[in-house]
């Protein structure tokens, strides 16, 4: 039985927090001996020498894997880097080091102590995708739940990272479930990640909800009874031992279990001409859990969270002792040994299903009104309440947002556009909500209205996405985690001030309350003191680790401290090259690195840019009519700072495949400005919210080359050439060199990602361009070598690359069309330096992935992988790349396949060529 965190007392976590107090009160006093503590009971450890830093080796040949782990550690551990910590690196480590849990314990709680950084957390939510799949998919012989504890430390501080880790929960549950929607079993079926990720979505919102409070900490530090060192420490430590009460570890009570007579029964169908099994049953934490038998495998699954257990009174004399325990999922009649037997069973379910009703996800209780649910938030307090309603309106806001999409799927082509806007004026939105296309870091915005008249719907046979637009209000100049975080974690005082149902008067009282406070959510600054060790001696060793290992009880796992003596010692093997790490560009420094490619933008001359956005917006660009959607919903002047925000939501559809590529394309990006390539990538935000829907940003001031090709205003002959040259003047123009420029670092700069990526279905519907001549690729449904048609496919090109294209550029021969192959070769040149990383990321994705670019005869048993490796040419010497990568632009340029694929689309599906 799982122990319940609102259990503990006010005086327990009083005690506690000032026996933390004091412990790291000691452990941080100079007077203090420099030997270490170890918990009570632990066997000594010696403290690691700074020599594991610096402290040669004799000679050896390291295997490729070898060298690569060794360096793994060395980049993380074994280098100053400040205050920051390569997020990408450490994932890779827990990666490499799956099959040790003290190398994977080390690492989450070394990430975790430095996750108040800005820069930590925004690499922890840009790798949550493989964090998430390493979290369902391995821990299977582990007896302590490390990465799930990690995941619900991390969410206690954010709860942006809560919802998207939910999500992502999610629809791993729907691959994983029992049955398909329509009743039939589900073919990947698997019990162990079923019940997973059950119980970390269950613990997720638990840990959300039940949060530590940290008011007392507060006040010793707003006394000066502690530093905020120490109170960035034991704030740490509430938060770990907050997970681990809620993974349920601290009890050590077994699970109840025995062994009973079954028949399973399929929703809505009769039971099976089979006899009665024999299994052993356990219940293990709000789970039944049916085995083949006390010490064999796990057959399947059951959620009891809401489920609904009654005593089966049906012919009592053939069947006595039979009772039935039921959800949305499953039906199983069951018979004990004895009456008395039946009866302990049925308490213990009937306990473990309403222990908690107001949590679960599919079959939980939570949207239905009953005294249970009732009396549970009645004695919640008033701040977890204020969380709870927050957690559940967002995620029923956002799952309205794709039943809209899903409803009018199943509605008539013709009627669709019609139903649509009233549909969206009827919405529902709670006080409290935002567009989740973001991340913790970036600036909070409250979604506050629906902008309905301007809904846009596409028609097609199988889907019906759907453009929205919300007006969203700037009510504080803080970052999503900053205000989420003085809005439901410091407000005690003023809570009880807001209105049962949160309204929006509770959370402006909310907001103003915790102004001042803000600026303690994120710790910028290192933690190392200012007497650390200086850059030039930078080879002893991260100051971070050094830091990390004098804070608590931590010893460096063999393996580590191994690794760290190795990767001095010489090898012959180039594997570990260009090991280097990789900012992800964010936030401001996305727009820096994409002004500085776009240059002057007063390059294009105003009368070009009215003619572009004559043919690729219908004459409307997104700032006027973004201003006439505020000005048409505001009706009169406010003091606040009003936006529009648009999202396209869809059903019917998986996007956790294009997530990924997303991600991939992402990294890419800030690869090639790292390496300070001017190559354009349009990055966006793609939401997966289960196996089936989802939202994805809105690309404004652009249109398909289809669209485009289908304008009145488009050129009846001539190509994208004379369209360019009627829109942004004559080649000799400043207007026409600059909209060039910008089509040619956008053509390179998709091309590789074309290539490296394996895009397939390269269609004209499925590429846009903008109004400063810039394409941008969209729809990632083939992948990894994927293609419509498959090994029968027509696009054998290595990328897209058609004689319109180069038209533009000005010819083979023009200088415009030389910089395109310049940037290509180094633009390459960079993806091989960073492969190491981008393999890794593939590999963890693909490992038991059901992925369609990782599933199947064609593309599973690591193909895909081994494709990716091969396009890399990691075998081929630095002198020879500039001549392969030359080669790919040839075979490309007009290639027969291209040009078949765009003339059977364009007969098929009526794409423009």
């Amino acid at each position: 039985m799982e122990s319940d965190p609102t259990k503990t007392s006010a005086s327990e976590v009083l005690e506690r927090l000032q026996n933390e107090t004091q412990r790291v009160r000691n452990r941080l006093s100079p007077e203090k001996s420099t030997k270490r503590e170890d918990p009570p009971g632990a066997t000594p450890i010696e403290q690691p020498r700074d020599d594991h830093f610096d402290d040669p080796s004799p000679p050896e040949i390291m295997s490729d894997h070898e060298a690569f782990r060794a360096k793994l550690i060395s980049e993380v551990l074994g280098k100053d880097t400040g205050d920051k910590v390569p997020i990408e690196k450490v994932v890779m480590i827990i990666w490499q080091f799956r099959d040790d849990p003290q190398v994977v314990k080390f690492m989450t709680h070394f990430v975790a102590k430095f996750a108040g950084s800005r820069h930590v957390f925004d690499g922890i939510e840009f790798y949550l995708p493989q964090l998430a799949h390493m979290i369902i998919h391995l821990e299977a012989e582990w007896d302590d739940n490390i990465l799930e504890r990690f995941s619900l430390v991390i969410a206690q501080q954010s709860l942006h990272f809560a919802l998207q880790l939910n999500w992502i929960l999610q629809g791993a549950i729907e691959d994983y479930q029992p049955e398909l929607p329509d009743g039939s079993p589900n073919p990947n079926y698997n019990p162990l990640f079923f019940s997973r990720c059950i119980k970390l979505l269950t613990n997720i919102e638990r840990c959300v909800v039940y949060k530590k409070q940290n008011s007392e900490l507060q006040r010793l530090y707003e006394k000066g009874k502690i530093t905020k060192e120490e109170f960035q420490l034991m704030e740490q430590a509430d938060r770990r031992f907050n997970a681990l009460q809620i993974t349920g570890d601290t009890n050590e009570e077994e699970g109840f279990g025995g062994t009973l007579l079954y028949k399973r029964k399929v929703r809505q169908a009769c039971y099976k001409a089979k006899g009665w099994k024999s299994r052993y049953f356990a219940i293990e934490e709000r789970m039944l859990n049916c085995y083949n038998s006390k010490e064999g495998r796990l057959v399947r699954s059951m959620p009891l969270e809401g489920a609904v257990i009654e005593v089966v009174k049906n012919n009592p004399k053939k069947y006595p002792n039979m009772f039935s325990v039921c959800n949305r999922t499953f039906e199983f009649a069951m018979r004990a040994r004895s009456e008395e037997d039946m009866n302990k069973w049925m308490k213990m379910l009937k306990d473990e299903a309403t222990s908690s009703p107001i949590f679960g996800h599919m079959d939980s209780s939570m949207h239905a009104e009953s005294e249970e649910k009732n009396r549970v938030i009645k004695d919640m307090t008033s701040e977890q309440r204020s969380r709870y309603e927050f957690f559940r309106d967002e995620r029923d806001f956002i799952r309205q947002l794709t039943d809209i999409a899903e409803e009018l799927r199943f509605k008539e082509p013709s009627e669709r556009k019609k139903l649509a806007p009233g549909m969206m004026k009827h919405l529902t939105i709670p006080p409290c909500v935002y567009s989740p296309l973001c991340n913790s870091t970036d600036t909070w915005r409250r979604v506050s209205g629906s902008l309905y008249k301007d809904t846009r719907v596409f028609n097609t046979n199988e889907r019906c996405p759907v453009i929205m637009y919300f007006l969203s209000e700037r009510e504080s100049e803080s970052d999503i985690g900053e205000y989420l975080h003085g809005m439901f974690d410091k407000a005690d005082e003023v809570i009880e001030t807001v209105p049962e149902n949160g309204g929006k008067e509770g959370a402006k009282n909310r907001d103003s309350s915790t102004k001042g406070s803000e600026s303690e959510f994120w710790q910028d600054s290192s933690t190392i003191p200012e007497d650390g060790p200086e850059p030039d001696t930078a080879d002893k060793g991260n100051r971070n680790l050094k830091q990390f290992l004098r804070d608590g009880f931590h010893r460096l796992p063999n393996k580590i401290a191994s690794r760290m003596e190795k990767h001095r010692r010489p090898s012959k093997m180039n594997i570990v090259a260009g090991l280097q790490s990789v900012p992800i560009v964010e936030g401001e420094a996305m727009e820096e690195f994409t002004d500085k490619i776009k240059g002057d933008k007063g390059d294009i001359d105003t009368d070009s840019l009215r003619r572009s956005t004559d043919v690729v917006c219908g004459g409307e660009n997104w700032s006027d009519k973004s201003a006439r959607m505020l000005e048409e919903a505001q009706g009169k002047p406010n003091d606040k700072i009003n936006e529009v925000v648009g999202v396209m939501s869809k059903s019917n559809d998986d996007l956790r495949q294009e997530v990924f590529i997303m991600q991939m394309i992402h990294y890419y990006k800030s690869v090639f400005a790292q390496a300070d390539l001017p190559l354009y990538l349009k990055t966006y935000r793609i939401l997966s919210t289960s196996s089936s829907t989802g939202l994805i940003e809105v690309l404004v001031d652009a249109t398909s080359i289809d669209g485009l090709k289908k304008s009145d205003k488009f050129p009846k002959e001539g190509g994208l050439r004379k369209y360019f040259e009627e829109t942004y003047g004559s080649p000799d123009s400043k207007s026409f060199k600059e909209a060039q420029k910008n089509f040619m670092q956008s053509l390179a700069g998709y091309s590789l990602i074309a290539y490296l990526l394996g895009l397939g279905d390269r269609h004209n519907g499925n590429i846009m361009i903008d109004i400063h001549g810039r394409l941008m690729h969209i729809d990632f449904g083939f992948v990894m070598g994927m293609a419509p048609g498959h090994e029968f496919s027509m696009e054998r090109a290595p990328f897209k690359l058609t004689k319109d294209y180069v038209d533009v550029l000005g010819g083979l021969k023009d200088p415009c069309y030389k910089e395109f192959e310049r940037l290509f070769v180094e633009g390459f040149k960079a993806a091989r330096a960073n492969s190491q990383i981008a393999l890794g990321l593939v590999e963890i994705m693909m490992y038991k992935s059901n992925y369609p670019c990782f599933s199947g005869s064609r593309y599973g048993g690591g193909k895909s992988l081994r494709r990716f490796e091969k396009r890399l040419m990691l075998t081929v010497s630095e002198k020879q790349i500039e001549k392969r990568a030359l080669g790919l632009i040839r075979k490309s340029y007009d290639h027969w396949g291209t040009n078949a694929y765009d003339k059977f689309q364009k007969w098929s599906n009526g794409y423009e060529i």
